[in-house]
């Protein structure tokens, strides 16, 4: 019994993300005939083309569900701040972040409400970062949030707020007959900091230290430390 049911989510799971890629072509199709239809008048608007070339870019580089940063822009985020860290002798920490039991909050409720709970957590993220932080969906409910100029300690305090206020957030929801449960999820978050060991390292040490939040039974931040 169990192992069928883990088939029925894996299927579910794969038609929902299916859904979500359908839905980007589409969107990515309604821009581009905005793009011709424009492009065929004798003299194309300066602000339609605008408006087509950053849906573009939003397409390219956000993710469509929470409207933060996709895989692509974190990787290229992270060079660049690499860069500016070690030119510029500046600390540079991040910090990666799941949500605990997301699968099986996913099985019971539904993906519409799975949905939910990633958007509350990404607004609950955004809202307690600056403006030169970078946020960004790593994949599933897995999230990293890039913290320019920042030592551990203060990445650790701001990871501990985020883990507080999401335990304490309530999560909307999509119809009147889930069970109990629907409206709290929480999160397990991991530290690290850029050494002279190299951006591997650190986001390495990020997954240890976000592993060892899960092991200990999650809903907790975990420092990475350095053996030796």
């Amino acid at each position: 019994m169990r192992k069928k049911a883990k088939k029925v989510g894996e299927k579910g799971e794969k038609k929902h993300e299916n859904r979500g890629r359908k839905q980007r072509y589409r969107l990515l199709r309604k821009v581009a005939r905005r793009f011709e239809k424009e492009m065929r008048k004798k003299e194309p608007s300066k602000k339609a083309l605008a408006l087509v070339f950053n849906d573009l870019y939003t397409l390219a580089t956000k993710d469509q569900l929470t409207g933060v940063f996709n895989r692509r822009s974190l990787e290229e985020a992270l060079g660049r701040e690499v860069i500016r860290a070690i030119r510029h002798n500046l600390p540079l920490s991040v910090i990666m972040l799941d949500i605990d039991n997301f699968k099986e909050y996913n099985d019971k409720y539904g993906h519409s409400q799975g949905d939910n709970a990633l958007k509350t957590v990404t607004r609950i993220v955004e809202l307690n970062t600056r403006g030169d932080d970078f946020v960004a969906r790593y994949g599933g409910e897995e999230f990293i949030v890039i913290l320019p100029n920042t030592k551990i300690a203060q990445a650790a305090k701001l990871a501990e707020r985020i883990r507080t206020k999401v335990a304490s957030a309530i999560i909307r929801a999509t119809r009147e007959d889930l069970p109990k449960g629907f409206e709290k999820v929480t999160v397990s978050l991991g530290v690290a900091q850029l050494s002279e060991e190299g951006v591997k390292e650190m986001l390495d040490g990020a997954d240890q230290a976000l592993y060892e939040a899960k092991r200990e039974g999650k809903n907790k931040v975990k420092i990475f430390k350095k053996k030796g």
